[in-house]
């Protein structure tokens, strides 16, 4: 049982962090607990951020748990084999703490899979206790009974989308044939919560109110204090990512439909340029008429070729319920993106990748694009994927060669007229969602320079140069020492003082025989200041000497050489 000692997830109070942004796990220690062995993990979503990470304890058992429910999905990361026998032995332990790491460094890669709720629970058991669905369930059951039950549930679709806290159902309306079905979405809050209850209604009310032949309709809404549920008709061809996959919404769990074993088609040049014109034509939409989307994806794109429309933009009203993007994780390390329309723009070049390969892209930003790649699509990409400067616009995108397409339908582009307060409210959408991602940049780069930092000081090089320096300054603190000596024991020398020797001439030289308590040659002192007798011996009596006989005319001039700085 996993066990949080971090003190603000203990009282099962946090801060909010964003779901969406890149995780790291790292296995801090491992220890035998009650015959078994159990590993420490610090798990982070932000680098150097206290508020952002916390500590959790699991057994092998659950890793093993974990991982068969991936294994159905077709992922595979080398999971370390069992022991029955030994398996609490210390060295045994730390080899498994290494391919456990490797296993945790290769699932946090996938930053969608890792989005999901059952990669959430293991990661963050503490604030994933309740039951999405059941607790979702109450809320659409208190709108149906404000409708006067005209609509009824048949079937939650559990692990139907990406995002842990967004549960669907599928209901019917009365008065409707059997089989035309209606799902149910219901969205909890997110950080860029923005509005009010009464302006999130309003604005609701607004966006089911537009009839836009690139927008799906929507047929109820309903907002209370913990989330938004839209009602919209249900579509047994599923979306634009259910054609890449060749796989259909009834085809059971998210993960069953979109895995790794899953099949691809990709898109040739033509369908690429209507689909990517009619999308360009519902965002430029939104955006002309001072609404707002953000959440572009092939996920919340309807498909179907037979229509002469192709395309319908789904989950319009994400972006007021204050949920984060899919591609949040990718645009917030990407300092010149910083309004939802950016965002759009960067998920479209995202998504011009996903239709040319059948594959979403893996990294922020590409500079060589795969070949396969048609070079028209690549000139568009490589002005969205770019490392800084300026993304174009939308109506720059929709004037480019790629995308000038005549409709035979006579598609024309029409305006809204929203009051002042609606205006108003999706500024002020609009304001917090770049408030938010702009923290997101500073926080991001924070951590990012710190790991640099940290890699740098823990590198072979710094590591020998910190070395050096430490050698170098022993050695040098050696010589200062050696130097201090020498000039204490010269000082000491220099110091002792020699009483004047008083002679019956100034010339004459002393003898060997003549002693310096002689009474006609030396005075006698006083006896309260008379010091012992000092004996004069052969030595001494030549080192007075030549004292006396020194001339400093007779030094020769010399030139020194300075070798008293230390060698390395």
């Amino acid at each position: 049982m996993a066990l949080v000692i971090v003190s603000q997830r203990a009282t099962n109070i946090q801060s909010p962090i964003d779901a969406s942004l890149p995780m790291t796990c790292t296995i801090e220690s491992s220890y035998v607990v009650d015959g078994h062995g159990e590993y420490s993990i610090r798990v982070s979503r932000l680098l150097n951020d206290p508020s952002a990470s916390w500590l959790i304890r699991k057994r092998f058992r659950e890793f093993v748990d974990l991982n068969n429910v991936l294994k159905e999905y077709g992922f595979n990361f080398g999971l370390p084999k069992k022991r029955i026998l030994g398996n609490t032995d210390h060295i045994f332990m730390a080899e498994r703490q290494k391919g456990l790491q490797t296993y945790l460094n290769t699932l946090v890669q996938h930053v969608e899979l890792c989005n999901s709720l059952m990669v959430h629970r293991f990661l963050n058991p503490d604030n994933h206790i309740i039951n999405y669905p059941e607790s979702a369930l109450q809320y659409v059951s208190m709108f149906m009974r404000s409708m006067n039950n005209m609509y009824q549930i048949i079937e939650p679709l559990f692990d139907f989308g990406w995002r842990y806290d967004k549960s669907y159902f599928i209901g019917s309306k009365a008065g409707c044939p059997k089989n035309e079905r209606y799902l149910f979405i219901w969205c909890h809050y997110g950080l860029d919560k923005a509005l009010g209850e009464k302006e999130i209604k309003n604005c609701l009310k607004l966006f089911k109110s537009i009839s836009h032949p690139l927008i799906a309709p929507i047929e109820e809404v309903y907002a209370n204090e913990h989330g938004t549920l839209t009602v919209c008709r249900f579509y047994e061809r599923g979306s634009l990512k259910d054609y890449i996959r060749q796989t259909r919404p009834a085809d059971g769990y998210y993960w069953k439909r979109y895995g790794p074993t899953s099949s691809i088609r990709r898109c040739d040049l033509h369908q690429i340029r209507i689909l990517g014109c009619q999308i360009l034509e519902a965002l430029y939409f939104l955006y002309e008429n001072n609404l707002v989307y953000g959440h572009l994806h092939s996920g919340n794109i309807l498909f179907d070729f037979e229509q002469t429309q192709s395309i319908k933009l789904l989950d319009i009203t994400n972006a007021i319920a204050g949920v984060s993007s899919k591609y949040r994780c990718y645009y917030s390390n990407l300092k010149y993106i910083h309004t939802l329309e950016q965002c759009d723009i960067y998920a479209f070049g995202r998504l011009l990748y996903e239709l040319s390969t059948g594959e979403e892209c893996p990294i922020s930003l590409y500079t060589e694009f795969p070949s396969i790649i048609p070079y028209p699509v690549q000139e568009i990409l490589s002005k969205i994927f770019i490392p800084s400067g300026t993304l174009p616009t939308l109506q720059q995108l929709l004037n480019e060669p790629l995308f000038q397409i005549t409709y035979s339908s006579g598609f024309e582009r029409f305006q809204l007229k929203l009051n002042t307060k609606a205006k108003e409210a999706f500024e002020e959408i609009i304001r917090k969602a770049r408030e938010r991602l702009e923290n997101d940049h500073i926080k991001i780069k924070s951590a990012q320079r710190h790991l640099k930092i940290s890699n740098h000081l823990m590198s072979d090089e710094e590591k020998l140069r910190r070395r050096r320096e430490r050698q170098t300054k022993a050695l040098e603190r050696k010589f200062d020492n050696s130097f201090n000596s020498r000039d204490t024991s010269k000082s000491l020398q220099n110091s002792i003082n020699v009483g004047p020797l008083q002679t019956a001439s100034p010339s004459k030289v002393l003898s060997a025989n003549t002693s310096v308590d002689n009474a006609s040659d030396v005075p006698q002192a006083a006896p309260s200041t008379s010091p012992p007798p000092i004996v004069v011996n052969d030595t001494r009596v030549q080192f007075l000497n030549s004292i006396a006989d020194f001339n400093l005319a007779k030094l020769k001039q010399t030139k020194t050489i300075d070798r008293s700085a230390p060698k390395l």
